[in-house]
């Protein structure tokens, strides 16, 4: 009954976020074409790119397009339904947190469904597109997308709370946390190709972009059930690991030990 229960709280706090986004008509459909516009931007150029060389490392259109589709979906969604993520690390160092430790629903719950961002569903909008069109999926392909893209969304999910709750030790987490989570998002949008040793242990740790869309990717273009396994089980992991630092970290806090906004 309690899970239940914070189920409904979060539903009512995200929904109450997206009908704050569509308050403001005109900017609401302003910053949508706009992420629309900087996302079929950069599918032209890799159009243009694969004209001249038809693969890189065996990544292919097809393969770029199934990658840039998972990415731009998991942002627009988590920037829809958790946008509090993306300043979590501002509200814990200016002090806002405090006026949600004295209500019985969850702190995390309650900061992540804080905000929705007008910008996310161009973001959603241009995937969807991306996908249908490009990536070369069928209806076959559904479970193992399905798989794949809710654990890419669970990992960059955790990777933000994480990249955020170091505001509970580090003044200056503000500037970091959004920058560590627009470098996920950067490495995301990359051929796997491209890694390599130190690269690609960073891709598939420090920067998760590894679990986030390259396994997935290669889930659905070469699928077994190891691949299935890992990227389920990172899914596990990170959100673990994102539980454990911030819940950690909101104790320090409730102690005082927590530094302030410019300290």
């Amino acid at each position: 009954m309690a899970r239940t229960t914070l189920v409904e709280n979060y539903a009512h706090g995200a929904a109450a976020a997206v009908r704050a986004s569509f308050a403001d008509r005109t900017n609401f459909i302003l910053q949508s074409l706009s992420m629309v516009v900087n996302n079929g931007f950069m599918l032209v150029l890799w159009f243009m790119f694969f004209a001249g060389f038809r693969s890189v490392g065996g990544w292919r259109l097809a393969d770029m397009a199934l990658l840039m589709g998972i990415i731009m979906s998991i942002v627009g969604v988590a920037g829809i339904t958790f946008g509090g993520y993306r300043d979590m690390a501002a509200t814990i160092l200016s002090g806002e947190i405090d006026a949600l430790l004295t209500q019985p629903r969850s702190v995390l719950a309650r900061l992540l469904s804080r905000d929705s961002y007008p910008s996310a569903w161009g973001d959603l909008g241009a995937a969807i597109v991306i996908l249908v069109a490009f990536a070369g999926l069928n209806w076959r392909d559904l479970p193992l997308f399905a798989a794949g893209w809710i654990s890419g969304l669970i990992i960059y999910v955790a990777a933000a709370v994480t990249f955020a709750s170091l505001a509970f030790w580090i003044s200056g987490a503000r500037s970091l946390a959004r920058d560590m989570t627009d470098f996920v998002i950067l490495v995301s949008t990359q051929p796997g190709s491209i890694y390599s040793g130190a690269s690609k242990l960073i891709a598939y740790t420090l920067l998760p972009a590894g679990f986030i869309v390259l396994a997935p990717v290669r889930l659905l273009r070469h699928p077994t059930l190891e691949t299935l396994t890992i990227v389920v089980g990172a899914a596990a992991v990170y959100a673990a690991i994102a539980m454990g630092a911030f819940h950690v970290g909101l104790r320090r806090y409730r102690r005082g030990a927590t530094p302030t906004m410019g300290a």
